[in-house]
């Protein structure tokens, strides 16, 4: 057992407040992927409050979507290209420095995720996780994961900071584990079928819903979250928070690297 194998995330700024610690030294990488699940469960909504965006209204939007894929389908097929904009829209910042149709790309992350979220579809690695140790909060925004030959090391200090700078590593220490969760998950990853259902589709709500109405009869319950999550990032909606999702209205935040496939923008 290595005993430096460990999950750990610091952080305290405004109202969130945060300090956990998973020692993960000989434990299996599905109960890994669980635990990284449940701490994007918790830093992910602050990233999206963070980032300018008011959450809330999108809440009410979705909250009469029905169940599964179909339920999604159908909201999105109710509401039309135009709706959803507007939906979505509502969202945007009224006061702000930044051009609110620059935060276009978090409101619409944060659409699909909760969209998908009051469906109850699987889209994400189900969080599982012990009871974690308790982390003293800094003045920074840290997290530290080493598992095996997986390291990763993030922070951020808190002094003048901004919230969409919050956001931003908020946002990046979720992409980070919401994605190698998926890979220690086990979980089948066709990505060629993905692939053969978003070939030719450009980034749009009508596509969206092709591509999730191609995708329902290849579905079977929580094992291919993977699927779902990566067939509409691949058309160009992450249903996850993600630095790319500012990239547009704070330039400093630095879009993620993408491994293999890039989605279509």
């Amino acid at each position: 057992m290595d005993s430096n194998d460990e999950l750990v995330f610091t952080g305290s700024y405004k109202s969130f407040k945060l300090g956990l610690r998973f020692d993960i030294g000989g434990k299996q990488p599905g109960e890994v992927a669980g635990i990284l699940s449940y701490i994007s469960s918790k830093i992910e909504p602050w990233a999206f409050t963070f980032s300018g965006i008011n959450t809330g209204c999108i809440d009410e939007f979705v909250a009469k979507v029905g169940n599964g894929v179909g339920g999604v389908c159908h909201f999105l097929e109710e509401h039309g290209p135009s709706g959803i904009k507007n939906g979505i829209a509502s969202a945007l910042p009224k006061d702000s420095k930044v051009p609110p149709n620059k935060l276009m790309k978090a409101a619409e992350s944060y659409f699909f995720n909760r969209l998908l979220e009051k469906a109850v579809v699987p889209f994400k690695v189900p969080l599982n996780a012990p009871k974690p140790a308790d982390e003293k909060t800094e003045d920074f925004i840290g997290f530290i994961g080493k598992y095996e030959k997986w390291v990763a090391i993030k922070k951020l200090g808190l002094d003048n900071v901004q919230d969409y700078e919050v956001s931003g590593i908020l946002a990046g220490i979720n992409n980070s584990i919401v994605n190698k969760s998926f890979e220690f998950s086990g979980m089948s990853k066709n990505d060629s079928a993905i692939d053969a259902i978003a070939k030719g589709k450009r980034r749009s709500y009508g596509n969206a819903v092709l591509v999730l109405k191609e995708l329902e009869p290849k579905l079977n319950g929580v094992e291919d979250a993977y699927m779902v999550c990566k067939v509409l990032e691949q058309i160009g909606y992450k249903p996850y928070a993600s630095p790319e999702m500012l990239s547009e209205a704070y330039p400093d935040i630095k879009r993620p690297k993408t491994k293999g496939r890039k989605p279509k923008g």
